[in-house]
């Protein structure tokens, strides 16, 4: 696993040049090295690479422990520490970072190399575990509500219709929430609750409609000043149940439901239409209260 990029941050500098050279010596780019903790997290935000190593006594105010919590507060990235320090209270610093490792200087360069590896690769597997995980939580729900979930509101008793759209908003929230929380982390470098209404209403309405195109929906959205706007232009269900009014119900209160998770102000109005137009639906999202 050779070519990746690594952010050296070490504010000493012949053990900044032997460490780039060692790296550079086992196929790794290093195209910055960092002194203090403040141009650890500028380069880190410019560079984005794939793994650091960051040692904790740095120039200024700032360790390396410090820098490293402000730099995984907003990137997902492997880290591994360089330290001269073998204490608990600084290993419990570090462990509160997720770090990766934490090497004791002197480092011998097959020991810097096997723990690189060992890290860059678990970070590979870990990402593909969770994504895989993502979307068969995804997929499931996906095929619950774009076959299931029609067959099941046809045959169920008017009565018992409140019940089972309360169950079902339950898990829809417990299984989508996460993942509207993730896509808005990974939309922006800039945390998410620092973000202005047209950036937040942005986001959404990205995410909302990739899910409901994942569902078969064909879907158009746009965004103006305190607005955002989603027309559904083709239903999945409007085919086998076009004048079920309560499929129209559950949008409605999955589109009410994700935007209460942006902590937008305003509200949500649904403009259904059926018949000949084939359930073109219109979602306007009006942030002016």
């Amino acid at each position: 696993m050779v070519g990746e990029t690594i952010l050296v941050v070490e504010d000493e500098g012949i053990s900044a040049i032997e460490i780039q050279e060692s790296l550079e010596s086992l196929g790794y780019y290093v195209p910055a090295i960092a002194k203090s903790g403040n141009e650890a997290i500028q380069e880190a935000f410019a560079i984005k690479p794939d793994l650091i190593l960051m040692d904790i006594t740095l120039q200024g105010d700032m360790d390396g422990i410090d820098a490293a919590t402000i730099i995984k507060s907003f990137m997902d990235i492997p880290l591994i520490y360089l330290t001269a320090l073998d204490d608990m209270e600084t290993f419990q610093r570090m462990m509160d970072t997720r770090a990766t490792a934490y090497l004791i200087k002197p480092i011998e360069e097959a020991t810097l190399r096997n723990n690189i590896e060992l890290a860059l690769k678990n970070y590979e597997m870990t990402r593909k575990e969770l994504e895989e995980e993502k979307k068969a939580g995804l997929k499931d729900v996906q095929i619950f509500m774009r076959s299931a979930l029609p067959e099941l509101v046809s045959k169920m008793p008017v009565p018992e219709r409140s019940a089972f759209l309360s169950r079902f908003m339950r898990l829809f929230e417990q299984n989508m929430k996460p993942l509207f929380t993730n896509f808005a982390r990974e939309y922006s470098q800039k945390p998410y609750d620092e973000l202005d209404d047209d950036e937040k209403m942005k986001i959404y309405l990205s995410w909302i409609s990739q899910l409901y195109e994942n569902l078969g929906f064909k879907v158009q959205t746009r965004s103006r000043a305190n607005r955002g706007i989603m027309t559904v232009k083709k239903c999945s269900w409007a085919p086998s149940k076009p004048h079920d009014i309560f499929l129209c119900l559950i949008c409605q209160s999955i589109m009410k439901l994700t935007y209460s998770w942006t902590n937008l102000p305003g509200t949500v109005e649904s403009e259904p239409t059926t018949g000949i137009l084939q359930s073109v639906c219109k979602f306007d999202y009006n942030m002016e209260i």
